[in-house]
Order: structure tokens, then sequence, then C-alpha cells
């Protein structure tokens, strides 16, 4: 017990001086490359996209939002989007498994796990399944030029799912040949290799990348060996061109695949079967950019997407005591087509859109077809006007319809009123509404489906302030309140899927950022949360949610060195019952170091979870004993190589 008190008393003691470290000012001697390095990090001055697909300072934005920089990711080398989006305040993740369960992986924005993902604009989500079970399919992390989360309901650009908030990755495009190879082993069979090409010439550019990772069995923090297995292959390809100066098509193709599998120590220890699954994903997609004029610019993409899983997993019968096998297949594929047109018109920014999507799904439980083939055609119109009534002052309003082949039509207004209360400091307002269908799976799978589902709806409501004070540091700060009405859920007995009733929430956030100099710069990022119970779940979906969440990070540079060193902290995590979780309360640390041997060579350093927290992300205790978690893997490292030609 002394040792627990002394552990937790440390992990407080270098949270407490990460803290303190990033609001004071350091020194030190400046050279001019960490100069020029200092000033491309971000800062509020940057443009954003995402609150209103249109560009905007991210100070004068009229949204809380979050933008990881692809410098950020390159310094802390995360294995796949799950990794990043840890890192990125209020985001939470509840994860089963490095390896495994992917389509089980949840994360959540402003308390709701319905996120809409996009990459460069064209929505990634797919009918019956959560934003999350795509993120650790995304490994191709060097070709992306930064990450916008915004956090807070948008269903007005973006359709339903965005009643949380939205992940917009933008990706890079290559100015000069670049081959750049990339070897990477670590803890518990951590295997990485990758290839990619990128390239520009004669109006084209491209980028071709192959990765594989492979891992094996892990130890938790107690020293608990835990059955793991992941071998997968990614492959990205990118090929632009520029028709003229003012049109651009781009051509994109994505796909993972991999075999995994992964078992709880509590299965373990019950004798039970391996849990075995399979994992399968590509998209594609065609772009056209084109600036019509000077106030005029359209952007069309066409889409295609297939997604399919399937995993057998075992539990134990207590009345015959003999394990008993699931398997569930499930496959679902999109098309979809996208048009946005933008006019300036005076002091109005006018975007209009059409959006259409058909979904086919099939799912099959038990080894028998439960949904054949089963569309669902959503179309949407949506229209948003920017006004700048002074300088200072912007109203931006909006409207989308939906048309769905299941459930009728649907309308999801939005406004938003954003000032300038000084050069450096902007404040807004907004209220916002939106839309969910239930899915396939949730209407038409055996035994838990029910095809009398309601859509759910709600609005949020949401004030913000920021500010930048100069010298490098800055401050945003929101609070968000949201209704929703029957909201979907699962009957606590039958576990049947219904409609729970209403559902609020409400919780506020702060971020602070601070460059310290041309070597040094740190963050501070804390949220509160609080979701309502329902007629289904407890305080903080079965608390599964933290109350309180602290995300604090501080990056070095000088010349050839650089490191990154991350911390985040979950407060009142208690789950659905007393001692569903190792601890309540925990901090988990990271650090990453990279040392450039040469202009063209790297090596680096990655360790996880510093301090050999011991937690777990999902509990079965509700349901079974005491012990019954996923445990999260404890102290593990990675080092590597990059070689690039």
């Amino acid at each position: 017990m002394k040792q627990l008190r002394s552990g937790k008393k440390l992990r407080m003691t270098v949270a407490a001086a990460l803290t303190l470290g990033a609001m004071s000012v350091g020194g030190g001697q400046v050279f001019a490359a960490d100069e020029d390095a200092a000033a491309n990090e971000h800062s509020l001055g940057e443009t954003v996209v995402t609150a209103t697909r249109t560009p905007n300072k991210e100070l004068k934005a009229d949204a809380n939002i979050t933008v990881i920089t692809g410098r950020d990711i390159e310094r802390r080398h995360y294995t796949d989007l799950t990794q990043v989006l840890r890192d990125v305040p209020g985001v939470t993740v509840n994860q089963y498994a490095p390896a495994g369960y992917n389509n089980s992986t949840k994360f959540y924005i402003n308390g709701s796990e319905d996120v809409v993902l996009l990459i460069d604009g064209v929505r990634q989500n797919y009918a019956g399944g959560f934003a999350a079970s795509l993120t650790s399919a995304m490994k191709d992390l060097s070709g992306i030029e930064r990450i916008e989360v915004l956090h807070g309901s948008a269903s007005t650009l973006y359709g339903s799912d965005a009643k949380g908030g939205v992940i917009n990755i933008i990706t890079k495009k290559a100015d000069r040949l670049k081959t750049t190879v990339e070897a990477a082993y670590g803890s518990y069979g951590r295997q990485l290799y990758s290839v990619a090409n990128e390239g520009a010439a004669n109006g084209w550019d491209w980028r071709v990348k192959y990765q594989k990772d492979k891992s094996s069995d892990f130890k938790d923090a107690h020293g608990n060996k835990v059955p793991s297995e992941l071998d997968a292959d990614s492959v990205s390809l990118h090929f632009g061109k520029d028709l003229s100066k003012a049109s651009y098509l781009s051509l994109n193709f994505r796909s993972y695949k991999d075999s995994d599998r992964y078992q709880a120590l509590y299965e373990n220890q019950q004798g039970l079967p391996i849990n075995r699954g399979n994992y399968d994903y590509s998209e594609g997609s065609l772009i056209w950019n084109v600036q019509i004029d000077d106030t005029t610019k359209n952007q069309m993409s066409i889409s295609q997407s297939k997604y399919s899983y399937d995993i057998t997993t075992h539990s134990f019968d207590w009345l015959t005591h003999l394990p008993v096998a699931s398997f569930y297949d499930f496959e679902v594929q999109t098309w979809r087509f996208s048009d946005q047109f933008d006019k300036q018109l005076g002091d109005h920014l006018l975007t209009t859109g059409f959006e259409f999507t058909k979904d086919d799904t099939t799912i099959k439980n038990g080894g028998r077809a439960s949904i054949d083939d089963r569309t669902l055609l959503n179309r949407s119109f949506y229209l948003q006007d920017q006004w700048s009534i002074l300088p200072s002052l912007k109203l931006t309003a909006g409207i989308r319809h939906d048309s769905n082949s299941a459930f009728g039509s649907h309308n999801s207004p939005s406004v938003s009123l954003g000032y300038d209360i000084d050069p450096m400091t902007h404040a807004y307002v907004s209220y916002s509404e939106y839309f969910i269908t239930p899915t396939p799976n949730q209407l038409y799978a055996p035994t838990y489906g029910n095809a009398n589902l309601k859509p759910e709806s709600g609005n949020t409501k949401e004030i913000g302030i920021a500010h930048d004070f100069g010298r490098g540091l800055s401050l945003t700060a929101s609070y968000f309140k949201r209704h929703s009405k029957d909201r979907i859920g699962y009957h606590p007995v039958t576990y049947q899927n219904i409609n729970v009733g209403d559902e609020d929430a409400h919780g506020w956030s702060l971020q602070f950022a601070k460059r310290i100099d041309s070597h040094l710069r740190a963050r501070l990022g804390y949220t509160q949360t609080h979701v309502g119970k329902t007629a289904q779940r407890g305080v903080n979906v079965d608390g599964y949610l933290p109350s309180d969440q602290w995300n604090i990070g501080v990056d070095y540079r000088n010349r050839d060195f650089d490191s990154s060193l991350l911390a985040r902290g979950l407060v009142g995590r208690s789950g659905p019952v007393s001692g569903a979780f190792p601890t309540d309360n925990y901090w988990v640390f990271d650090l990453a170091m990279n040392y450039q041997v040469a202009d063209t060579t790297k090596v680096y350093l990655k360790v996880n979870n510093i301090f050999n927290q011991f937690y777990a992300e999902h509990s079965n205790v509700k349901w079974g004993s005491a012990g019954q978690w996923w445990t999260a893997p404890g102290r593990n490292f990675m080092i590597g190589v990059e070689q690039s030609f």
C-alpha cells in the first residue's frame, strides 16, 4: 500500500510539474532553424475548415476546435488514429484490446459516441457502425497534414452521427520526390515495416504507402500475460492532377486487412477458447475541386467503401459447464455522391450542398442470415449563410433537409453568432439540432432488433471564447448543453433495442497552449462532462465516461533532437457497479524521442504507460464477478528507424 501511495504521489508530482512548466517562461539558446520550426507549430492564427466547411481563422471560428498537426503526429509516433485521439482534450476512448474487438471500440466527444469521421471532407462513416471502429484501421499517419476535431453537434453540415462532433483528417500534398522506409520493433512482439513513395512533377502529385503491423501476447501492469495477436496489412494510394491553375482532381484508395485474436484474462482463466476476428476495409474516392472565380468554388466527390468483419467469441455456460461459441459476420457497402458550392455575395458567404448515400448491409449471426442485403437510401440538401453584419460581428445560419428511405424527412437547423471583442479575443453562442436514424443492426438483428424503433433527435446549445494573449500563449473555453429525445438504447433485461426516452448532457472545457521559446511548447486541457441517466443506463454512460479529464503535453526541440511527453488523467470513471474497474482515477504517461542521425536518417524511441499504470477501459464485472476486466498493456516500448532517399 505504501508503494502504491508512493507511485500515485510520483505521478501527481510529474503532472504538477508539467502543468506549471507549461505556463511558465523558459530560456535557452535560440537557433535559427529552431525559430523556423517554432513558427511552423500550431497556433490560433491558423486556418481551419471544419466548423463551416469553409476557411476560417481558428481564433475566429464559432466552435470548439482542437487541431493536431502533422508535425505532432510525426514527433509522437502514434500507432493509429485511435492513439492520436486519446491525446485530444475532451475525447474519451473505450477500447477492449490492442488487437481484436475493433468493431466494438468507441470514442466519445462531448459525451456522445455519435461522431462523423471525414478524410479531406469526404465522409467515412458506414451504416451500423461507430466511427471509432475505423480509426484503428487508419495506419498511414505520415500522410496527414493536420486533424481538426470539432467538439459539438454539426448535423446541419455533416448529417446524422454528428451529434458529438466531427473529426476531419486533411492529407498532405507532396511537393518533392521522396522514398521513406521505416522499421520498428517493440514490446510484446510489436513489429512495424513500411515503405512510402511520394513526389510531384508536371502538375501531378502522388503518394503510395504499404505498411505491415504485427503484435502478440502482452502483459498488463501487474505482469499478467494476456492472449493477443495482430497481423495487419494496409495500403494507401493518392494520385492528384492540376487540370488547370484553378482545378484539381484527386483519386484516393485506402485498404486495411487484418486477422486478430484477443481474450480477456478472466476468459483465459475460465479455459475458454481464444476469440478470433477478421477485419477488412477498403475505400476509394474521386474528388474534384474547382475555383470558378475569386468568389466562387465547388467541390464534388464520389466514393465507395466496403467494411466487413467476422468474429467468433466464446462464453461459459454455467448450466452445461461447457464453452458456447457465438459467430457474428457483418458487411456493409456504401456509395456516396456529394457536391458543395460556395459563393461570396457581398457580406454573405453562401454554402449549399447535396449528398446521396446508399448503404447495403448484410449481417449473419450464428451462421444464419439475419439481415440479407438490406438497403438504406438517404438524400440530403443543406444551405448555410455566413453574414458579416459588421467587421467584428458574424451571423451564421443554416438548415439541412434529410430524406431517408426508412424514416421519411427531417430538417436540422443551426445558428451561431460570433463577436470579436477585440482583435485577439473572439466569443460565440450557437444552437444546432440533429437527427439520427436507427441502423440496420438495431432494426433487424435477431433477438436484439426492433423494427419499431423511432429516430433520435435533439439539440445542442454552446457558448465559447478564444483569446490569444500574445507571446505564444492562448486560451479557449466552451460550455455545452444537449437534450436528446427518443434516445436509442437497449432494454436492461432483454437487451432488445428500444427508445429509452430523453437524455440530457452538459459540460465545459478549457485548453491552454504556450510556446515558451523556440525549443519548448506545452499545452493543458481540462474537460468536465455529465451525461444524465436514462431507463437503460446510469450517469455518464453507466460510468464509462470520466466526470473529469486532463490532457497535458510538453514538446521539446533542439536541432537534431526532439521529444514529446504526454499525460492523460481520467477522474471519476466509476463504471456501472462498485469495483467495475481496477481504479476510478488514473494517469497514463507516454514519451516519444527522436534523433536525426543524418539528413535522411532518423531513429526514435516510444515508451507508453511509463509508470506502468494498471487500468482497463471495458469491464464485465456487472454481469460476471470481481476482477473481470479487459486490462490494458503495462509499460511498453518501441524503437525504430526511418530512412529517406
